[in-house]
């Protein structure tokens, strides 16, 4: 959580934002889903879930806002999202403002973008961490409880194929890349495709990291190896004499035929 703005506004901030939450109603939860699938242990499940989505939170916060008015009338606290997107995910902050300028913006909810070539998808998942930030600043309860259910969807990704390690797309730079081919550039220095592999990625990319990696390090163990071995028979060929009687050699005036025995 970040504050912003001078210290004798807090507590008129604090009581603002006090009388918009004191106001708000909690949103009708009109809109159902239901989620399907395997667990770890491969057993199917499936269950209903209700929830509200942005556009009934945000008009429940801006209802209790136009109720929390000064004298004169006029609303006294409001709010906007700061917005951040990267190659590999979106994140949202929601801005609580007061009327004397005072601000707190809450802390980031992030969430990993596996289709950010994707502009729908994108907009989506923006539309879905607003709707978690601003539910956060004003404690709204957005969903049905449904941690214990969420508990069933946690999967751990699978184990690449060579093939498709060797094929795996990624999202770099406004472009689908391939990984393989970005390791590579990162190993060479190419800073951009080393910043790529410091930020965070979604499990699924991780995992193909992590065996590209893997890949790289037993390669260059290979290589590391035939080259100790090549250094060490080059030292043996460079100690061994071509001839080993060279020193034993008698040299005969008299018949060049005996100095070849020799």
């Amino acid at each position: 959580m970040e504050i912003y703005g001078r210290e004798e506004d807090r507590a008129k901030w604090a009581m603002h934002y006090a009388q918009v939450k004191a106001n708000i109603s909690q949103p009708k939860r009109t809109h159902n889903v239901t989620v399907s699938g395997k667990n770890k242990q491969g057993k199917p499940y499936s269950y209903d879930y209700k929830y509200a989505d942005l556009a009934d939170i945000d008009k429940a916060v801006m209802d209790g806002i136009k109720k929390a008015t000064d004298k004169e009338g006029n609303v006294t606290f409001s709010y906007f999202f700061d917005i951040q997107t990267t190659n590999t995910a979106v994140a949202v902050q929601t801005l609580l403002v007061d009327s004397s300028g005072f601000t707190v913006k809450t802390n980031k909810i992030v969430f990993q973008n596996g289709k950010a070539y994707d502009a729908q998808a994108t907009a989506s998942l923006i539309s879905y961490a607003k709707r978690y930030s601003l539910s956060g600043a004003f404690g709204i309860a957005a969903d049905d409880d449904n941690d214990v259910q969420d508990q069933k969807t946690i999967y751990e990704p699978r184990v690449l194929t060579k093939q498709e390690l060797e094929d795996y797309k990624v999202y770099y730079n406004g472009t689908q890349a391939n990984l393989y081919d970005l390791y590579q550039e990162a190993k060479d220095g190419i800073k951009d495709a080393q910043d790529w592999f410091n930020e965070s990625h979604t499990p699924e990319d991780a995992q193909a990291v992590h065996q590209i990696a893997q890949l790289f390090k037993k390669k260059h163990s290979v290589k590391q190896e035939i080259k100790e071995k090549q250094d060490a028979l080059d030292k043996i060929q460079k100690t061994v004499k071509k001839d080993p009687f060279e020193d034993k050699k008698v040299a005969s005036k008299d018949d060049p035929e005996v100095d070849k025995l020799f």
